[in-house]
């Protein structure tokens, strides 16, 4: 998303680049002396690199896949354009003193760097790279992005001069130091769209045909868990699971006992005929194994520098680990999908000026805290939707008229969704799997589906409408029952008579007032238990805070920067000027 030239040299003597790769599904191209990276030892030598062969990056290259590459699949993939790459993966290629960093639309697997005299250090890991920069304080910048987003924008992370890689990106470091950064992908829906749902229904199930038939060929046989949630995404890839005979599926969910979706999950679960099992959360429980080792480890291990620990599956991975509930190997299959990135759709609608888009885009990344202006005095997350503008067929120009624009006003939405929170946060949550030594796949998310997405109309992609329908008609084909699905009661309202109700309540301002009621109660007694992780947060400081407008997210995040989420800091904490944290 970030078409960026760092030209301000750190340093300008001998190239070089270490590389500290700590995950165990590594694989690399036969190294000469500039490789410092094994899968078998993640630790990487300290020694800077030599200059590799005069042919262009020739060489030594690394892959990493959520699953550990099969034999020859790093030059396979190099062969590949970025654009026809399917699975999760992420690609470091060397040559000439150049080293270049790409990684997927879905940024599975971010890189950090930063600058050590005349040498880069790279790394996969925060704690790994703390031990190798030459400093580690505070982006305060990006840390205030980070407190209303739960993520950092672009490049930037929350460690000062230290940078990762975003979705769908080359970076290249170059040994003078500078470096660059652009994105090699589009998002671009077709000119001329499919319009008909019939049409559509068949190019979308050929699409995930092909990308789950791919994962239970890559997962040769391992079990393989899906969180089946009491929504669309987790049981249409069920569906599809066992319309390709999938075998060793279990189901499972995780909530506090009674709760409704716990009830949904399983119902499903036993129509579509698969195992199922729930682990049961006991708030204090959760609270408690938080506080101590066992939560600040998480953290280390997931939040990458850049975003929030995803801890929703985290105490329910943690018991399925202890008490043995799956095989040690086992691959989970979420219900991530490129369905549904789209927001504001009453934006669709009107006739919006063009600053009225950017604002909403801005302001939708940045509401943790409940403050509606927050975006105004974050340049850095209004940097990041200038430049996603530019990517899509949005009109860049101050005085340009958006009539018409419909199409280029839902891919701006969509695009900066995917780049930035759903990528940072929502993608981060599959670090909670590697945490636990599990492995992952994104079928609903691979290239396929990605495409055929981008070739349906407005009316087919801007809402779930069509896609409920879906998977409503593919569930009944299976099972011969109907759906019942786990939602709150606004979404029950058709789509069109929905948006219209939001913006009317929206401009006097009731919707406000009846979200919040109602999302402050949801907080403080969580189906999923969420208020254990508020713990640290004194409960008058939590409501004070829930009733300006915060989220639990928006505690989670104010807690983490503090350094107070847990037994000990995991961020960079401030030094010199503070961030205004109240």
């Amino acid at each position: 998303m970030h078409d960026l030239d760092h030209t301000d040299r750190t340093d300008t003597s001998a190239p070089g680049y270490r590389l500290h790769l700590m995950s165990p599904t590594w694989t690399h191209s036969p190294s000469g002396p500039e490789s410092s990276a094994s899968p078998a030892s993640p630790a990487s030598p300290e020694s800077p690199a030599s200059p590799a062969s005069p042919s262009p990056l020739s060489g030594p290259h690394h892959l990493w896949r959520p699953l550990p590459p099969r034999t020859g699949e790093l030059e396979s993939l190099r062969r590949e354009q970025p654009t026809r790459r399917t699975g999760s993966w992420t690609l470091i290629e060397a040559g000439d003193g150049v080293v270049r960093l790409t990684t997927d639309r879905t940024r599975s697997h971010h890189l950090l760097f930063t600058r050590a005299g005349d040498t880069w250090v790279i790394s996969d890991d925060p704690q790994e790279l703390r031990r190798h920069a030459p400093a580690w304080v505070r982006d305060e910048q990006a840390a205030g992005v980070f407190l209303h987003a739960g993520f950092t924008p672009g490049t930037r992370t929350l460690a000062h001069e230290v940078y990762a890689t975003p979705a769908g990106s080359v970076v290249e470091l170059r040994p003078d130091g500078t470096w660059s950064c652009r994105s090699w992908d589009t998002y671009r829906y077709d000119a001329d769209p499919i319009t008909s749902p019939q049409e559509f229904a068949g190019v979308f199930r050929t699409a995930l045909d092909t990308a789950v038939e791919r994962v239970l060929q890559d997962t040769d046989g391992r079990q393989l868990l899906v969180p089946l949630s009491g929504g669309l995404d987790s049981r249409l890839l069920a569906v599809w699971l066992k319309r390709h005979g999938a075998r060793n599926v279990v189901t499972f969910t995780y909530g506090v006992p009674g709760s409704t979706e716990v009830a949904i999950s399983r119902g499903v679960a036993e129509a579509l005929g698969m195992d199922w099992f729930t682990v049961d959360l006991d708030p204090a429980e959760v609270a408690r194994t938080w506080a101590g080792p066992d939560g600040v480890g998480f953290q280390k291990r997931t939040w990458g520098l850049t975003s929030l620990p995803h801890v929703q599956d985290w105490y329910a991975l943690l018991r399925m680990r202890r008490d043995a509930l799956i095989d040690t190997d086992a691959v989970f299959l979420p219900g991530h999908t490129i369905v549904g990135n789209m927001h504001d759709e009453h934006l669709l609608e009107g006739r919006p000026s063009r600053n009225d888009v950017l604002a909403a885009v801005a302001r939708h990344h940045s509401l943790l805290q409940g403050d509606r202006n927050a975006w105004r005095h974050l340049p850095l997350l209004r940097r990041a939707v200038m430049q996603g503008a530019q990517e899509v067929s949005f009109p860049t120009r101050r005085n340009e008229d958006l009539a018409g624009s419909g199409r280029s006003i839902q891919e701006l939405l969509e695009w900066v969704n995917l780049q930035e929170r759903q990528a940072k946060y929502i993608n981060e949550s599959l670090k909670a799997y590697e945490a636990f030594g599990y492995g992952w796949a994104l079928p609903m998310l691979d290239t396929e589906l990605w495409r055929t997405w981008l070739r349906g109309s407005e009316e087919l992609t801007a809402t779930r409408d069509w896609y409920a329908q879906f998977t409503a008609e593919a569930y009944a084909e299976a099972t011969g029952t109907a759906s019942q699905l786990f939602e709150a009661p606004a979404a029950r309202i058709p789509a069109g008579p929905r948006r219209l109700l939001m913006a009317a309540l929206t401009v006097t301002g009731t919707r406000t007032a009846l979200a919040r009621a109602v999302s402050m109660r949801t907080m403080l007694h969580h189906p999923m238990a969420f208020e254990a992780f508020n713990a640290p947060m004194p409960r008058t400081e939590q409501i004070r805070r829930m009733a300006r407008g915060a989220t639990s997210t928006g505690l989670w995040a104010r807690l983490f920067l503090e350094g107070t989420w847990s037994t000990e800091p995991v961020v960079p904490m401030s030094t010199g000027d503070t961030q205004d944290m109240s």
